[in-house]
C-alpha cells in the first residue's frame, strides 16, 4: 500500500505542475491617470484637425530640410549664381596652368646638354635659334646667352636674369586669379548669409507672435547656403593657388641653376682663353 500511496502522491503534485505552468499569466490593468479620454471616447474635431495641420507642417518642413544640393543652391538666390560664375571664371585659369605650366614649357630635360654640344662643336648660329628649335624659357635664355656671348660675364648674367625673371613673373600673374577667387568666394558667402538673414527676421517679424518657428530655421538654412558654397569653392581654388605657385618657385631655381651653371662654363672658359691669348 505504501508503494501506492508514493505513486498516487507523486502523479497528483505532477498534474498540479502542470496545470500551474499551462496558465498564462493574467495582465494586470494599466490605470489611467485621472481625466484622460477613454479609447472609446471620441476626439474632437478641433484636436483632429490641428493634429493633421500639424503632421502636414511637419511633412513640408521636412521635405524641405531633405532637399538636394539642385534646390539647396536655388535657394542661395543671386549670390549663389555670383558665386558659381566666379568659380566658373577661376577654372578657366586653372586649366590653362594644368595645361601650361609644365617642365618642357620652362625647363626641358636634355636642353642643356644639347647646349653645351653646340657651344663646344662652335654652332652659335644654331644656338641662337635654340630657342625655336626647342620653345622654352630655357631655350629663351640660352639663346640670348648666345646672341651676347662678346659681352662681359656680368652684361649676360643680367640679360639672361631679367629674361627669366619676366617669364616667371607672367606665371604668377596668370595664377593670380586662383588667389582672387579664393579670396572673394567666402566673402560673397558672408553677403549672401547677412542679407538672407535680414529677409528671414523680416518675415518673422511680420508675422507676429503667430509666427512659425520652423519660418526661421529655413530662412537660416537658406541663409547658410552661400556661406557653405563660398567656403566648398574657395578651398579648392586656395590650394590650386599654391600649389602653381609652388611649381612656378620650382622651375625658376632650376632655370636660374641651369643658366648660371652655363653662364659660368662658357664664359668664365672663354675669359680664361682670352687671356692666355693675351699672354
Amino acid at each position: 500500500m505504501k508503494p501506492i500511496r508514493l505513486i498516487l502522491t507523486a502523479s497528483f503534485v505532477f498534474v498540479a505542475i502542470t496545470i500551474a505552468l499551462s496558465q498564462s499569466p493574467t495582465a494586470s490593468p494599466v490605470a489611467k491617470p485621472p481625466g484622460s479620454p477613454s479609447a472609446a471616447s471620441p476626439v474632437p474635431p478641433i484636436v483632429s484637425a490641428a493634429a493633421a495641420r500639424s503632421d502636414r507642417e511637419q511633412k513640408a518642413v521636412g521635405k524641405k530640410f531633405s532637399s538636394g544640393w539642385g534646390e539647396k543652391l536655388h535657394e542661395g538666390g543671386n549670390t549663389a549664381i555670383v558665386q558659381l560664375l566666379l568659380s566658373v571664371f577661376g577654372a578657366t585659369f586653372a586649366f590653362e596652368r594644368f595645361f601650361n605650366l609644365r617642365r618642357k614649357n620652362y625647363v626641358p630635360k636634355g636642353l642643356t646638354a644639347k647646349a653645351r654640344e653646340l657651344w663646344n662643336a662652335g654652332k652659335f648660329d644654331e644656338l641662337e635659334r635654340i630657342d625655336e628649335t626647342d620653345p622654352s624659357t630655357l631655350g629663351r635664355a640660352i639663346a640670348l646667352v648666345a646672341q651676347n656671348r662678346d659681352s662681359s660675364i656680368a652684361d649676360v648674367s643680367a640679360i639672361a636674369g631679367d629674361i627669366i625673371s619676366q617669364e616667371l613673373e607672367l606665371s604668377h600673374q596668370k595664377a593670380y586669379p586662383l588667389g582672387v577667387v579664393a579670396t572673394l568666394e567666402p566673402l560673397l558667402g558672408l553677403l549672401g548669409m547677412i542679407l538672407g538673414m535680414i529677409q528671414t527676421f523680416e518675415t518673422v517679424a511680420l508675422a507676429g507672435a503667430l509666427g512659425d518657428p520652423a519660418q526661421l530655421a529655413g530662412g537660416i538654412s537658406e541663409a547658410l547656403v552661400t556661406t557653405g558654397l563660398g567656403l566648398a569653392i574657395a578651398i579648392p581654388f586656395l590650394a590650386l593657388f599654391h600649389f602653381f605657385k609652388s611649381r612656378t618657385n620650382m622651375y625658376g631655381s632650376a632655370l636660374e641653376r641651369e643658366v648660371t651653371a652655363l653662364i659660368a662654363e662658357w664664359m668664365l672658359k672663354k675669359g680664361k682663353q682670352e687671356a692666355a691669348n693675351a699672354h
